[in-house]
C-alpha cells in the first residue's frame, strides 16, 4: 500500500519537476512559492508518495475554515492509469476527514477538462457556481488580455530544384507520416513545439474539433524522429486545393533546436508537399512571436514574402502559456476567441487578399 507523508525540504525540487511533467504549473503561479505558503500555513499541507526514494505522486490540501481545497494532484506520467491517482485523492480525503472538514472542493481549468471523468468516477460532483477572481499584481485579469502579432505570409509557386538538405550526422533520423496522429499525441507535439512561441489556437480546441482537423485525409502530419525520439513535425494542409497548399505548422522540440534538424525537416516537408499530392502553390505564415530565425529559414527554403497582416490572439494564459513581451499585450477588450482575428492581407502591389 502506498504511503503518503508531508513534503520535506529535500522533496521540493522533485515535486516541482513532477508538477511540470504533469502540466500543472502555469506562468502566473510560482510552484516554489505555493509549496512554501502551504508549508507555512497551519491548515495546509503538501502530501507526497515515493517509490525507492523517488517522488511519484503529490497533492496539496488546505482548509480555510469553511471548506477544504485540493490542488496539484499529480502522478508521474509513467505510473498513471494504475490506481495511484485514486490513492492520492484518497490520501487528500483522509486528511480532510481527520480534521473534521465538512466539504472539499477543487478547480479544473478548461484547458485540463480531460480529468473531469476521473473526479466524477470517484464521487466528486460539479457545483452550479461561477468562479470570480481578482489579481493583486500588475497582470491583466485572466482572459482579459489579448496579444497582437504581425504575421508575414510567404508563398512558393514552383517546386525547388536544389537538392534537399541531408540529415545531420550522428543519430539516425526518420520522417514518418502519422496516418493520422491520435489527438493525445498531436496535442503533445503541438504543445511541446509551440510552448515558447505562443501557439494558442489548437490548445483552445476541444478534442472533437481537433480530431476533425487532423483526421482529414487532406491533412498530412509528418513527424521527425531522431534516434527513435520525436523531435518535431510539419503539417501540410491540402484542403483548399492544389493552388493553395499550406504548410500549416512546422517546428522542433526545444532540445533539438540549433542542431541542424530544422533545415533538414523544412526541406523534407516542402519536398513532400510538392511530391506527395497535387500542388501548384505552397504557402506558409510566420509571425513576430515565432523563433527569430523563422522568417529567414523560410526564405532560404524558397518561400517569398507576399504580404503582412496583424492578428489578435486570445489570452495565452487561458491555456497555461505566459504573456509575451508587454509591448504586444492589450489589457482591455474581449478576448479574440479561438484562433486569431485578422485584417485583410496587404500585398506589395497595394491590393489585398484574404488570408
Amino acid at each position: 500500500m502506498t504511503e503518503y507523508r508531508p513534503i520535506r525540504d529535500s522533496d521540493v525540487e522533485a515535486v516541482v519537476a513532477l508538477w511540470q511533467r504533469c502540466g500543472l504549473t502555469v506562468p502566473w503561479n510560482d510552484p516554489h512559492r505555493d509549496i512554501a505558503s502551504a508549508r507555512s500555513a497551519p491548515d495546509a499541507e503538501v502530501l507526497v508518495a515515493e517509490d525507492e526514494g523517488v517522488v511519484v505522486a503529490s497533492v496539496m490540501v488546505g482548509y480555510d475554515g469553511h471548506r477544504g481545497w485540493v490542488y496539484y494532484l499529480a502522478v508521474d506520467p509513467d505510473r498513471q492509469a494504475k490506481g495511484m491517482g485514486r490513492a492520492t485523492l484518497a490520501a487528500a480525503e483522509s486528511w480532510f476527514r481527520h480534521r473534521g472538514v465538512p466539504k472539499a472542493e477543487l478547480l479544473i481549468r478548461r484547458s485540463n477538462e480531460r480529468v473531469r471523468g476521473f473526479y466524477e468516477a470517484l464521487g466528486w460532483v460539479e457545483e452550479p457556481v461561477a468562479v470570480f477572481s481578482r489579481r493583486f499584481d500588475d497582470s491583466p485579469p485572466l482572459g482579459a488580455a489579448t496579444v497582437e502579432t504581425v504575421v508575414t505570409t510567404l508563398e512558393m509557386t514552383e517546386r525547388p530544384t536544389s537538392p534537399t538538405t541531408p540529415s545531420p550526422a550522428g543519430l539516425p533520423t526518420a520522417l514518418v507520416r502519422a496516418r493520422p496522429p491520435t489527438v493525445a499525441f498531436y496535442r503533445w507535439l503541438y504543445e511541446r513545439v509551440g510552448a515558447d512561441w505562443t501557439w494558442v489556437a489548437r490548445r483552445l480546441m476541444s478534442d472533437a474539433e481537433l480530431l476533425a482537423a487532423i483526421d482529414d485525409p487532406e491533412v498530412e502530419v509528418y513527424v521527425l524522429h531522431v534516434g527513435g525520439v520525436p523531435a518535431g513535425y510539419g503539417e501540410v494542409d491540402r484542403r483548399k486545393g492544389p493552388e493553395s497548399v499550406e504548410l500549416a505548422y512546422f517546428g522542433l522540440l526545444p532540445e533539438f533546436i540549433g542542431r541542424g534538424y530544422g533545415r533538414y525537416l523544412l526541406d523534407a516537408v516542402v519536398d513532400l508537399a510538392w511530391s506527395a499530392g497535387a500542388c501548384s502553390g505552397l504557402r506558409v505564415q510566420t509571425c513576430d512571436l515565432d523563433h527569430p530565425r523563422a522568417l529567414a529559414a523560410y526564405q532560404r527554403a524558397g518561400f517569398h514574402p507576399v504580404g503582412q497582416h496583424t492578428a489578435t490572439l486570445s489570452d495565452p494564459r487561458l491555456v497555461g502559456l505566459p504573456l509575451p513581451g508587454r509591448h504586444r499585450v492589450r489589457a482591455s477588450g474581449p478576448p479574440a476567441g479561438p484562433g486569431a482575428t485578422v485584417t485583410a492581407l496587404r500585398r506589395p502591389d497595394g491590393g489585398t487578399a484574404r488570408p
